[in-house]
């Protein structure tokens, strides 16, 4: 059959553009990798011919020994794009130990029919990528890969790029890719797969129109690890072109930026952060190491750096690690990242927390987060870090705003749904928050810390009942189940007070013993359980040791209701100041 004028060929539903090397079906993508679709080609070249086995190889794999089970599985993986897995007679016919026939009628067609259109708004999900590895453990690089996908493209002002969070709450569930289009408010979704062997990858890529579930665009790449960085630059790309996006100034620099050359430092950083977004504080510890490695193998890498900061950083200001300890390894790490790159975005959030936080520089804090707006605008974690600097200055209304920004960011994220509650919640406006813990709570309804927070909002509206409910479910969510039990006791005999009290006894007993195993416990979580008893007196001890020491909690003096009894003490005056509340 001679070679047709463009576009293509026409068969039953089907159109085959040679051109574009693209199937379609009814004006929909087929998705065909790039041997699969050569398969086909050369079955309607020679359409009602029988096409022998050796031809397909010599012409598919011209440069290679493969066996006949390649060609046997592409003919396999054809017939299904193209629903002729029944007898195999609709389309393509076996000829018994010869090879293959296209049965179907061949028409050639100059007419284009309907393109497939792609959606109005440019807006994007990446999903972490499947492990098809053998080893479970290699699931570091899927979600590492498809992280740097959705750094790489938030870069671009023109699209919508659903933060990490939020794309990855799909992970291992069987879901609709309609639904997911649906819940992150986007018009593609992005998926792939990795199988990985050794030293070889061979990497899955599909770009999907969420709103109807047909494919845009899917390829396949075959590759080695020391590849890796190529075969990112070309999906990114390929993504980009898809999308139909064009390429302005400097973006194509910037999605395309290398931080180090060295693929094992690579696949380091990309361990660190699989780690790094752990919840559980054992395995978060975890991260350290692997950036302390990469930045070991490649003192050049700002990224590894800022990976350890974030590390440092972290656990400083939320309690995993003693402020003392972690805060001098978190500035040097934090000085040497932006040394490397001051253009690094996550350096410059990170810097930002670092004066916030620790110097409690609020105009230093301020400045660095702009920065930040300026080199990523579409960074959720900034959103979410001015809303805190809000916060602690006491900017109720600009707190609430920057923490729905984050929220939009990242839409299914806990953290950021749980921290516009608390803005509402600091804000006195519980009926909002309440109402927004219950939002947060239908992503994980096993969340403790929400279920806390829930309670003590249901306790500033007088519903004391539920909050004891509330604080019954932490407790036995946390295996606790005589807490329970005495929370109802205590509320039945002495009312909210009393299981107040009762958890806070429980709160100081599990603090100590941590202390006596040479744990670090923050100076608040004492502060706050002596306020519930009762003891004023040993509350403002610690209130003053937890502003030494320099974490976030002692930010939120000023607005925390729980404070509101200790406004009027002069003591109280006092911790402010040592904060730098007043000058």
């Amino acid at each position: 059959m001679p070679e047709p004028s463009q576009p293509g060929f026409q068969f039953g539903e089907f159109f085959l553009n040679v051109a574009e090397r693209r199937l379609s079906r009814r004006g929909e993508n087929v998705p065909l990798t790039p041997k699969v679709f050569d398969t086909l080609l050369l079955l309607v070249h020679n359409a009602g011919h029988l096409v022998e086995k050796e031809v397909f190889l010599k012409h598919l794999w011209p440069d290679a020994f493969v066996e006949e089970s390649s060609l046997a599985q592409n003919i396999s993986v054809l017939r299904r794009a193209l629903g002729d897995e029944g007898n195999g007679n609709g389309f393509i016919k076996t000829v018994p130990k010869r090879g293959y026939r296209f049965v179907a009628q061949v028409k050639l067609s100059r007419e284009r029919p309907e393109q497939l259109s792609l959606p109005n708004d440019a807006s994007i999900a990446v999903l972490p990528f499947a492990n098809l590895s053998a080893d479970a453990s290699n699931q570091y690089f899927c979600d590492g890969l498809a992280e740097e996908l959705i750094n790489a493209l938030a870069r671009l002002e023109r699209i919508r790029v659903v933060a990490r969070t939020s794309a990855f709450s799909f992970k291992g569930k069987e879901v609709d890719v309609r639904e997911i289009g649906r819940k992150l408010k986007v018009s593609t979704v992005l998926e792939g797969s990795v199988r990985k062997s050794g030293n070889r990858l061979r990497i899955t890529v599909q770009l999907i129109n969420a709103a109807n579930g047909y494919h845009l665009w899917s390829e396949l790449y075959d590759t080695q690890m020391q590849d890796i960085f190529e075969v990112q630059d070309e999906i990114t790309l390929a993504v980009v072109g898809a999308l139909k996006l064009k390429l302005l100034g400097k973006e194509k620099s910037a999605i395309l930026k290398r931080h180090t050359e060295n693929p094992k430092v690579y696949l380091l950083y990309l361990k660190g952060q699989y780690y790094r977004w752990k919840t559980a504080p054992d395995e978060f510890r975890k991260c350290c190491d692997y950036f302390e490695r990469a930045v070991n193998a490649d003192p050049s890498f700002a990224l590894g750096y800022f990976g350890l900061n974030s590390y440092y950083g972290y656990g400083s200001a939320w309690g995993v690690l003693p402020p003392d300890e972690g805060w001098p390894k978190a500035h040097a790490a934090l000085i040497k990242a932006l040394e490397l790159d001051d253009t690094l975005p996550e350096a410059h959030l990170s810097c930002a927390a670092f004066l916030l936080v620790h110097d409690r520089n609020w105009a230093g804090a301020e400045r660095e987060i702009k920065r930040v707006l300026g080199l990523n605008p579409k960074l959720a974690e900034i959103h979410h870090l001015y809303s805190f600097y809000f916060l602690t200055m006491g900017q109720d209304d600009h707190a609430i705003a920057e923490a729905r920004l984050a929220l939009e960011s990242d839409p299914l994220s806990l953290i950021y749904g749980r921290s516009l509650g608390m803005c509402l919640y600091f804000s006195r406006r519980y009926d909002e928050a309440i109402a927004q813990y219950h939002e947060t709570l239908e992503l994980d309804q096993d969340n403790g810390s929400v279920h806390e927070l829930l309670g003590y909002a249901f306790e500033r509206q007088g519903r004391h009942g539920e909050a004891v409910a509330e604080w019954q479910k932490v407790a036995a969510l946390a295996g606790d189940s005589e807490l329970a039990a005495t929370l109802g006791s205590a509320y039945a005999e002495t009312g909210l007070a009393g299981a107040a009290c009762e958890r806070a006894r429980r709160s100081l007993e599990q603090a100590s013993e941590k202390a006596r195993r040479g744990e670090y416990v923050p100076a608040v979580e004492y502060a706050r359980a002596c306020l519930r008893t009762g003891d004023s007196e040993q509350a403002f001890c610690w209130l003053e040791k937890a502003c030494s020491e320099r974490n976030a909690f002692s930010l939120l003096l000023n607005r925390d209701p729980l404070y509101d009894n200790l406004r009027g003490d002069e003591r109280f005056e006092h911790l402010r100041q040592l904060v730098g509340f007043v000058l």
